[in-house]
């Protein structure tokens, strides 16, 4: 009986399994490459939002440098100072010369003073008596009369002041605002000529700014003067000023 021999190896690989091969090979590569681009699209995208650039700053790296400092000048050696020159000796005053002696000088004998006479007494003249004093005079000048307190002022009443020019009386826009009205009753005094001398509030409105208008008011007006037996007289009255809102 023949001997049977055994089946011919199989090749590792055939043309078909090498084709094959190859393809996948090529496909893993362009899909490494697609993979590769779309992460790189991702990043792109996550780039354009405002709060991935900001964290990309804060993890940027820091480069600091260090800048030498420059060391300051050392400073100059104080100067030696010169030695202070010694003293110079201080030579004593030369002695002064004794002024030579002169001659004594012989004076002639003074002459003895003539005696004196006695003078003969003069005559005493006769003492004047002092001079009286003048007496006072006898009729004393009267004493100052007072002079005589100024008559009291005529009291009126408000109906009878006459005005010749009215008062400007106008509602303050402050108070119209404010919603401020009432009554203010003024003490004026009025001169003979007619012109008010002193203005003063009497009773007030209960608002200030009322009060001040009334007497710059009545300061303006001019009156028709009071007389009596044809004599024009300084009187005193009250004027009463009513503010009205419209």
């Amino acid at each position: 009986m023949p001997a049977t021999l055994p089946p011919p190896p199989q090749p590792l690989f055939t043309p078909a399994a090498r084709f094959d091969a190859a393809t996948a090979l090529r496909r893993g590569r362009w899909t490494a490459i697609a993979v590769a681009g779309a992460h790189i699209l991702a990043l792109w995208a996550l780039l354009q939002s405002e709060g991935v650039r900001e964290s990309v700053r804060e993890l940027a790296p820091v480069i600091v440098r260090l800048v030498a400092t420059e060391r300051p000048a050392p400073a100059p050696a104080p100067r030696p100072q010169p030695l202070p020159s010694p003293p110079r000796p201080v030579q004593p005053p030369a002695p002064l010369l004794a002024p030579p002696e002169l001659p004594a000088i012989q004076l002639p004998p003074a002459e003895p003073a003539p005696a004196l006479l006695p003078q003969p007494p003069q005559p005493t003249q006769p003492t004047q008596a002092p001079a009286r004093a003048e007496p006072a005079a006898s009729a004393a000048a009267p004493p100052a009369q007072p002079a005589p307190p100024p008559p009291a002022r005529k009291q009126l009443p408000t109906t009878a002041l006459r005005y010749l020019v009215e008062p400007p009386v106008e509602l303050p826009r402050a108070s119209r605002r404010a919603g401020e009205q009432g009554t203010v009753w003024l003490r004026v005094v009025v001169s003979a000529q007619g012109l008010p001398l002193q203005v003063s509030v009497q009773r007030s409105s209960g608002h200030a700014r009322l009060d001040e208008q009334a007497l710059w008011a009545l300061r303006q007006a001019r009156f028709q003067p009071y007389t009596e037996d044809g004599r024009a007289l300084e009187v005193e009255a009250v004027a009463v000023i009513e503010y009205v809102l419209d």
